[in-house]
């Protein structure tokens, strides 16, 4: 049976909410999700703009004009976007007619309408370009009585779990016969049928156990990943100023003052600024680990495991109907492994546009805070040369010949691109 996927995040920051919009409505020009079929990319619509595109940026402060009505001034640093999806497996795609995953999207709509507020949904845009339709959804944080708080809108852990109770007890009442889809708080819970079998043989032990630290040690890992993720504004002391006296063969010397187009740093800012890059190297260590990682592999391992305890039911009559409990149990445990690892696959792409966002948003930064095109590449040569340097240091722990990172490929590719438009001049 399939299950009924949400999930809702705190988005932070306006960049986070820029790469979010370009995900979303399919900004850019490039992908590297395979995943996405571009001749189908004209089928997504959004459920609340249609085929327009939208800055999320002005909607989100165009909703807080309108509906906030605290007294006092919105911290800086609060949270004003919530982001979620809502999708199933494909298995339950592909049994759908048109018209009846119109719907499903449609009710879920409904059902979003219901627990945000129909006005503080931001968008609704279902996907149809890729492998498995799914619904990104955004909603500004305000609450009931219009104050801002994204802790009392989205909630903790057990909040998250009551709503996708709620969600799953709502679609079924429209007609969808789906099983709920587990949140992180009870992923344990997955291998609790299994206990009893674990008690019998050993053979089986280790192979889950491992696979379950895998699973854990991999949504740790991209939590941390997506919180280090957040670009941080780099501030600084003032623009580096060269004195030079000019004499003169009669009258007073003439003092003067011109700009070099370097910009000083205070070694607080110094030190920012190198953290920053060390974060960066650290990002492209865990990603191309995470990239590399044959989940597939693992869930093969499962498959196996399932398939050994069919034919151990089949040698024993008197533990058949037990064995045949234990392997659905099994079975329903790969399905969501598998669901699990389509997901860390498509927040590996995430990443990936999230570190070529994180590229630009740096080259623009510091060309918008430099005098001249002279000043800005010697700025930005320097900031590549401490980046390569720290994330090479990084990546030798893994293997003796260090591969370029993302970051480095969209450097590479930006050079490319004005090359070629160098000499078609």
């Amino acid at each position: 049976m399939s299950y009924s996927i949400m999930r809702v995040e705190k988005v932070k920051g306006s960049v986070n909410t820029m790469g979010i919009q370009k995900h979303v409505q399919r900004e850019n020009k490039n992908y590297n999700n395979k995943d996405i079929d571009h001749e189908k990319t004209g089928l997504n619509y959004d459920l609340v703009h249609g085929k327009e595109r939208q800055n999320y940026k002005n909607l989100i402060e165009k909703r807080i004009e309108e509906g906030y009505t605290g007294q006092r001034k919105i911290r800086s640093d609060a949270v004003r976007h919530v982001d979620g999806i809502i999708t199933s497996d494909k298995a339950f795609f592909d049994g759908l007619s048109e018209e009846q995953m119109h719907q499903y999207f449609q009710d879920s709509f409904e059902f979003l309408e219901n627990e945000y507020g129909k006005e503080n949904i931001l968008y609704a845009a279902v996907h149809l370009d890729e492998s498995t339709p799914h619904m990104h959804f955004g909603t500004v944080p305000l609450t009931p009585d219009g104050r801002m708080s994204a802790k009392e809108v989205v909630g903790n852990k057990k909040a998250l779990t009551n709503l996708q109770d709620r969600y799953n007890q709502f679609m079924n009442e429209r007609g969808f016969d789906l099983e709920r889809g587990q949140s992180k708080q009870v992923t344990e819970k997955k291998h609790e049928v299994m206990d009893r079998y674990k008690q019998g043989t050993n053979y089986h032990e280790n192979i889950f156990r491992q696979t379950k630290e895998k699973t854990e040690q991999e949504e740790k890992k991209l939590d941390a990943l997506t919180e280090a993720l957040e670009p941080q504004e780099l501030k600084y002391e003032g623009r580096e100023i060269k004195t030079e006296v000019n004499n003169k063969v009669f009258g007073k010397a003439e003092v003067l003052e011109n700009e070099t187009g370097n910009v000083v740093l205070t070694p607080e800012q110094y030190k920012k600024a190198a953290e920053q890059v060390n974060a960066a190297a650290a990002i492209q260590k865990d990603y191309q680990r995470l990239k590399n990682a044959d989940l597939v592999q693992e869930n093969q391992r499962l498959k196996q495991v399932a398939q050994k305890a069919i034919n151990m039911a089949e040698e024993s009559k008197e533990k058949r109907a037990d064995l045949q409990k234990q392997n659905a149990s099994l079975q329903k445990t790969n399905m969501n492994l598998l669901n699990e690892n389509d997901s860390l696959k498509s927040r590996i792409s995430d990443l990936k546009n999230e570190i070529k966002l994180m590229y630009q948003n740096t080259r623009e930064f510091l060309k918008e805070n430099t005098k001249d095109m002279k000043s800005f590449k010697n700025l930005f040569k320097g900031f590549m040369d401490k980046f390569k340097d720290k994330y090479a240091k990084a990546h030798e722990k893994d293997t003796l010949e260090p591969k370029k990172s993302e970051f480095e490929k969209a450097h590479q590719q930006k050079i490319n691109k004005q090359k070629e438009h160098d000499l078609s001049l």
